[in-house]
């Protein structure tokens, strides 16, 4: 018969010659595996939410719309419960969008929630660890007009920085002078985006008359060829109805 002590036994021995009270027992291996474990999970947990926060932080999203989701955009018709579908139906696919390249297009007057839905879908996939920036029209181009005064900006680096984010988001569409400048950089950014595989969306005041009348024929073709979608949000403004008490 083996007569050799066990290791826990030589550790129980040990720990008694060290003072340890009887309750006092060694961790077995499949504990300490089970403890590091854990430990990886968490560690994992904390990288990815710092990853998140650095995409939101860079993603453009004032406080205010950083806070929008689905659950608190507010459905008050048939049909804004159809948008919120699309936006998430956007969001659930955005593998096969970003496989094509494609964006979207929310059109309707002020106050409808565009830019909630937008920010919605915006924080949505920036939780599953995507790269999103939303940035006004007005933005986009002053940022374009600084390539005239600061020679190293050039338009290769401009272009490289529109096209960083797997989703840029252009707001305001419509506020623009309407150049033929502006028009030609707009399609110029639409047309590396597409065909880079980095999906576009577009958010406008304007009906599809009215940004079509702005863009021109090309400018409004190549609108249309990088979205998947173009929803109209026609219903009464929300921020209207809210300030005179309705």
């Amino acid at each position: 018969m083996n007569s050799t002590p066990s290791v826990s036994t030589e550790l129980h021995r040990l720990l008694k010659k060290m003072g340890c009270p009887e309750n006092v027992k060694p961790f077995d291996r499949e504990l300490i595996a089970a403890e590091k474990r854990q430990s990886e999970i968490a560690s994992a947990a904390a990288h990815q939410q710092r990853v998140i926060e650095k995409l939101m932080g860079s993603s453009g999203l004032n406080t205010h719309f950083l806070e929008c989701t689905f659950d608190n955009y507010v459905i008050e018709n048939d049909e804004q419960r159809r948008v919120v579908d699309i936006a998430k139906r956007y969001v659930d696919k955005f593998d096969e969008l970003l496989a094509t390249g494609k964006g979207f297009l929310f059109l309707g007057t002020p106050g409808t929630g565009k830019n909630h839905l937008a920010s919605a879908m915006a924080n949505a996939l920036m939780r599953k660890r995507y790269s999103v920036v939303l940035i006004s029209v007005m933005d986009l181009f002053a940022r374009l007009r600084m390539s005239y005064s600061d020679k190293s900006l050039t338009e290769e680096k401009l272009i490289a920085e529109f096209m960083k984010p797997q989703l840029l988001v252009i707001d305001e569409l419509g506020l623009q002078r309407g150049s033929a400048d502006e028009v030609l950089w707009l399609t110029r950014i639409i047309d590396k985006r597409l065909y880079g595989r980095r999906p576009t969306g577009f958010i406008t005041n304007l009906n599809q008359k009215a940004l079509h009348e702005l863009l021109g024929e090309r400018g409004y073709q190549r609108v249309q060829d990088a979205v998947s979608v173009a929803v109209p949000f026609n219903w009464p403004s929300y921020r209207g109805r809210k300030k005179n008490g309705a």
